[in-house]
């Protein structure tokens, strides 16, 4: 299941974007990196929520199957990524 691990680890770096466009969205941001920027809002905001919701159901799912099993999914990254998305679910309801 190299693909599952591959998906809870990208979708933890876009949960790490997400955070920081929050945090750069709240600072005061200068147009310095402005590149750099775009590229972790769009990450962060756009990517980052379906990646998230697709990333829980699928391992959710594979685990109580007994596709995979939870050593093999980073089960500190996958509890960090459902934190995550409950923030985003709290920012944008």
């Amino acid at each position: 299941m190299s693909w599952l691990r591959f998906l809870v680890k990208f979708s933890f770096i876009c949960n790490c974007c997400y955070l920081l466009g929050f945090i750069i969205r709240m600072t005061d941001y200068q147009d310095r990196f402005e590149g750099i920027v775009k590229h972790i809002l769009v990450l962060g905001y756009l990517v980052s929520p379906f990646l998230n919701i697709i990333t829980i159901l699928l391992t959710v799912i594979l685990l109580l199957a007994k596709k995979a099993r939870w050593a093999d999914v980073h089960p500190y990254i996958f509890i960090l990524n459902v934190i995550i998305f409950l923030i985003q679910l709290e920012w944008f309801i």
